[in-house]
């Protein structure tokens, strides 16, 4: 069993800023922030910390667990797409584009798969409705030629077809920065902007709130975390990280989703500035 090294704070000063991922970092499977955790953020944001959530959830599904967590301050969501605010829950700043020519590129290969686009609001808007969405996101069934030309925080495609093989092949011929997981019996693709992640757009809010970009934390467990990881002055991985997420990583802390980030808010509690 992993736990986190106060000592590893001593490669930064005091920061002023730490993200924090949610799935498999924040919260378990079950959703539930436990109650350590929420007192470790009130500690640290007691010492003038600002606590961020850092996510590839939208903002609609986002926002809850913010609320949960006590925290009423700053969201990144869609993977760097969204930055937002919890009360009152606004869109600050979003970084959109329009799919039009990725689907058509795609529909001759996938003709059979369902693409959705999520707003900057967390709408999900697809082809062929579906029950629930991705962690509860609203759903709204509308014409693929309509879908084409909306102004996209992320493209998302399901298809049945690839189970096996998965979709990562067709995006790699398209050029396209993608993250892939696979939900229920579907293959799951998610598209956006190349370049864009969660640490482009905490640079963003570092500049917004003049912060030190070097003092900050970043937790977090996946794929989609390595670039957060890599531009923190602190990149600190869960137990559960991969070998390739580790290696991103300036520190591991423990295991289990909410304690592993009650470790590091802890001990940067009781540190002294």
């Amino acid at each position: 069993m992993t736990h986190f090294d106060p000592a590893a704070l001593d490669t930064i000063e005091f920061p002023q800023l730490i993200a924090l991922d949610i799935d498999g970092t924040l919260v378990p499977q079950d959703g539930v922030i436990r109650h350590r955790v929420i007192e470790a953020i009130k500690a640290v944001q007691d010492r003038g910390v600002e606590v961020v959530l850092a996510t590839g959830r939208s903002l609609s599904t986002t926002s809850p667990i913010a609320r949960a967590a006590r925290l009423d301050g700053w969201l990144v969501c869609s993977n760097g797409a969204i930055l937002a605010t919890v009360e009152p829950e606004t869109v600050i700043e979003a970084v959109t584009f329009k799919p039009k020519d990725f689907i058509d590129q795609m529909l001759p290969l996938i003709p059979n798969a369902i693409y959705s686009v999520e707003d900057a609001w967390g709408v999900l808007n697809t082809n062929v409705a579906f029950r629930g969405g991705p962690l509860g996101m609203a759903v709204r069934e509308m014409p693929l030629e309509l879908i084409r030309e909306l102004d996209a925080a992320r493209l998302v495609v399901r298809s049945e077809d690839h189970l096996e093989e998965g979709l990562g092949h067709i995006v790699e011929a398209l050029g396209l920065h993608e993250v892939q997981f696979g939900v229920a019996k579907v293959a799951w693709l998610d598209i956006g902007p190349k370049d864009l992640n969660k640490a482009y757009m905490l640079g963003q809010l570092c500049t917004r709130l003049d912060l030190n970009p070097t003092r900050t934390i970043a937790i977090g467990d996946g794929d989609n975390d390595i670039r957060m990881l890599e531009w923190a002055g602190l990149g600190v991985a869960m137990g559960t990280a991969s070998d390739e997420v580790r290696k991103y990583a300036n520190a591991i802390t423990h295991e289990e989703p909410g304690v592993g980030v009650a470790e590091v808010l802890e001990a940067v509690a009781n540190r002294a500035n």
